[in-house]
């Protein structure tokens, strides 16, 4: 389950950050190098808060198809969990069990989505400017 479940997450992420990473504006690094930037200093001041967005978005998408694996993962060959959970009651035909299963994997992957939007959000505060009122 843990290895299905981290295969299905690691493909969006690292396409995503290579494709962030690719996109870096050339202008930007060579303005680096010319005002006297290290290769370090280019990494971490440049290229990764310019890739930071595909970087979170890349979290985001593998965050859903990490849960899609696990709860899938789960209900093949688990015997615990909350798929496990939804396939019992499924296979028993308890329909209120069924139905607190999808549910609480709903909110479970909402909560995961919601806690990674709020770390982007709060690690990227310059793509956020203040509306004013």
């Amino acid at each position: 389950m843990i290895y299905i479940t981290f295969i299905g997450a690691l493909f969006p992420i690292v396409l995503n950050t290579v494709h962030g990473v690719a996109n870096v504006d050339r202008r930007l690094v060579a303005s680096a190098r010319s005002l006297g930037a290290g290769e370090f200093s280019i990494l971490t001041e440049v290229v990764l808060p310019d890739a930071a967005p595909g970087i979170v978005t890349g979290l985001a998408i593998g965050m859903g198809t990490s849960w899609f694996c696990l709860v899938t993962a789960e209900m093949i060959s688990g015997q615990f969990g909350i798929g496990y959970y939804t396939w019992e009651a499924y296979t028993l035909q308890n329909y209120a069990d069924i139905i607190v299963g999808m549910l609480i994997i709903g909110l479970l992957g909402m909560g995961s989505s919601w806690l990674l939007t709020t770390a982007g959000r709060l690690l990227m505060p310059w793509r956020n400017p203040k509306v004013a009122r």
